[in-house]
């Protein structure tokens, strides 16, 4: 039973991790790994796809290599809280009452969960936008959308009609890559993930892309599993509530709070 927190450099959190939770270096081809965490370099990989792929080159390696019973993924920056207290402005208020005494959820809570729940997932966050298809395009490519619609048509067209409600019917969604799950349901999705990623990769120009448009697959992912869970519908899933690290403190929140509502004028920062 292992969530693997995903990190590109050292952190400091790393301190603080509950048992079970083991720091894993992405891209570690290129990245300084000085604190000797868990790489995605070794053994089957595709570290060298980090800057494409994002966090996911810690999934495949988790999906390649784990032997854990219970497996999830976490961003060095983000976890599962233990409750389910709403999206990420529930959050803030609590992080402003509660500050650093938040905690990530303990493994054998997680695992706990798991004998009632499939899948654990981050909770449901509004995109912003008319729906999740606008949204992607605002900042990305659309052209790369359309691709992972087409390959989905094409090997798996049992899941247009799930990629459709996802993409085109809200801007609400579970975002992060974040998941707990039994290695045997971890092992199914990433089969699926990662055979439209390649495809859609093999289709792919980023000629002319920012750094943040190459993040393409980390974007992709984020709605897949989305997509996946609408399909699975005999799926049963917990949402839990995901915080921060960087906001464990009330300035921090308030700072945060007030940029994502464009108030930043008379603020002390």
């Amino acid at each position: 039973m292992t969530v693997y927190v995903i990190t590109h450099k050292p952190f400091d959190y790393a301190k603080e991790l509950p048992s079970g939770y083991v720091p894993m270096m992405v891209g570690a081809n290129k990245n300084s790994n000085p604190l000797n965490y868990l790489a995605d370099n070794t053994q089957d990989n595709i570290s060298d796809k980090n800057p494409e792929y994002c966090e996911l080159t810690g999934l495949y390696w988790m999906w390649k290599n784990s032997k854990a019973k219970n497996i999830g993924l976490a961003h060095y920056r983000r976890f599962f809280y233990s409750k389910s207290i709403g999206g990420r402005f529930a959050m803030y208020a609590y992080l402003i009452l509660m500050g650093n005494k938040v905690k990530p959820a303990q493994i054998s809570q997680l695992d706990e969960l798991l004998n009632e729940y499939d899948w654990i997932i981050a909770h449901p966050e509004n995109e912003g936008g008319k729906d999740l298809w606008t949204q992607f395009k605002k900042a990305n490519h659309e052209i790369d959308m359309q691709h992972t619609r087409d390959v989905i048509a094409e090997k798996y067209p049992e899941y247009v009609e799930a990629f459709d409600k996802v993409m085109h019917s809200s801007s609400w969604m579970s975002p992060y890559n974040m998941f707990y799950a039994s290695k045997q349901k971890s092992d199914e999705y990433c089969q699926w993930l990662f055979d439209i990623l390649f495809e859609v990769e093999k289709r792919t120009d980023m000629t002319g892309y920012t750094d943040y448009q190459k993040r393409l697959y980390g974007f992709l992912s984020e709605r897949l599993l989305n997509i996946w869970l609408e399909k699975h519908k005999d799926y049963k899933v917990k949402y839990l509530t995901v915080f921060k690290t960087d906001d464990l403190s009330r300035r921090a929140v308030i700072r945060r709070i007030t940029n994502r509502l464009g108030i930043t004028k008379g603020i002390n920062h």
